[in-house]
């Protein structure tokens, strides 16, 4: 009989703040209430929306407005060790599992460390990305029961920053969710494309707008919708001086008639992936991860995005889409009008994508491995 826990995930934002992390949480609490676990999801998100019979504990002390403030207030440390020591100990935690505890600020690390040792749970860790470390002059989680890093670029980040490497287990998707409900390129009209990101400058919106510049003078004129979510974990105030230099840009070329924006839920986005024939994903920075790449494979649609970072280990160019050199717009444009003018292998790539992604990111099989894992930490066993 699979062991059962008291799970408790420690983040700072939850949806509906747009992010991968929180994505992440917001399937992984639900499966894991699913297998049979207690779920509480403990965030500094004011509004959390829930997926699912597990419980939500907001605290203004993981709120990154208030984070800013703590370093002239000498109480946030105490304050955070009582708040989060009453809910581990009401609730019997057997796992805490933190999500990027070394960013922001170091006292939730910190203060679960301290926790560990009285409450007597085991403390997980992911990695999402590496930088930035605030743990670097006390690097806690090396004494943790586990840690993971959700590609091997930033497991090898970790280990050049940080003299740390972390265990390799990449992130998932809901298969189940993401899922095609209408075949690419089965619609009359124009295609359309979807570049779902936050509108962040590392995440290349501007090249997708003149990515739509290009393919005018190819005599192409496909639709684009950009997600336009206003709640993000926006740690350096960038999204809304962004905004209008995107919106400023699309104008400067005449594009306005082609490009929607939407406001989507995270619940909204298996229907825009439907909505779509193509998904874009340009970032112009080395990308962590990137779940978008895997939810576009699952709603098989063909994905065009840039080779740097995690997304690398995902895509698998030529076949379940195509990758580009960050920042090259004309081979984009080429990559685009290819699929466009072939819909067939564009279909073809979304089906491998599909099976792509049922066969290495799922986020069934993601839940299982990661049960091992706790019992693995629980027993005190070495990871396998």
């Amino acid at each position: 009989m699979p062991d059962r826990y008291r799970i408790a995930h420690v983040h700072w934002a939850f949806p509906p703040t747009t992010g991968g992390v929180e994505s992440h949480l917001y399937d992984l609490a639900r499966l894991q209430v699913s297998c049979g676990h207690q779920v509480t999801v403990v965030t500094g998100e004011p509004e959390p929306t829930a997926t699912g019979d597990y419980e939500i504990v907001s605290t203004p002390l993981l709120q990154l407005t208030t984070i800013r403030d703590a370093e002239v207030d000498p109480d946030y440390a105490r304050d955070l060790r009582e708040t989060l020591r009453a809910v581990l100990a009401e609730r019997r935690i057997d796992v805490v599992h933190g999500h990027d505890l070394h960013h922001f600020t170091p006292e939730p690390a910190l203060v679960l460390t301290e926790l560990r040792a009285e409450l007597g749970f085991s403390l997980h860790h992911t990695f999402h990305e590496t930088w930035p470390d605030v743990l670097a002059d006390r690097p806690v989680y090396r004494t943790w029961d586990r840690n993971y890093a959700v590609s091997t670029f930033v497991q090898s980040g970790c280990e050049r920053r940080l003299g740390f490497r972390p265990l390799l287990f990449p992130l998932a998707v809901d298969t189940t969710v993401f899922r095609r409900t209408r075949p690419t390129f089965s619609h009359t009209g124009e295609p359309v494309l979807l570049h779902p990101a936050r509108l962040l400058p590392w995440k290349g919106v501007h090249h997708t707008i003149e990515l739509l510049d290009v393919l005018r003078g190819r005599a192409l004129r496909p639709r684009l919708l950009l997600t336009d979510t206003q709640r993000i974990a926006d740690w350096d105030s960038e999204l809304d001086e962004y905004r209008v230099e995107i919106t400023e840009l699309i104008m400067a070329k005449g594009l306005g008639e082609q490009v929607e924006f939407i406001s989507p839920r995270f619940d909204e986005m298996p229907a825009l992936y439907n909505r779509s024939d193509i998904v874009l994903y340009p970032t112009i920075a080395d990308e962590p991860f990137g779940l978008v790449p895997l939810e576009a494979m699952s709603s098989e649609r063909p994905i065009v995005a840039s080779h740097c970072g995690g997304i690398a280990e995902t895509v698998l160019d030529g076949v379940t889409g195509y990758t580009t050199d960050p920042g090259d717009v004309q081979a984009l444009a080429a990559r685009v009008a290819h699929l466009v003018g072939n819909p067939a292998a564009a279909r073809a790539m979304g089906a491998a994508g599909r099976r792509h992604v049922r066969g290495r990111f799922d986020l069934r099989a993601y839940g299982r491995a990661l049960d091992a894992h706790y019992t693995a930490g629980r027993n005190g066993r070495s990871p396998t």
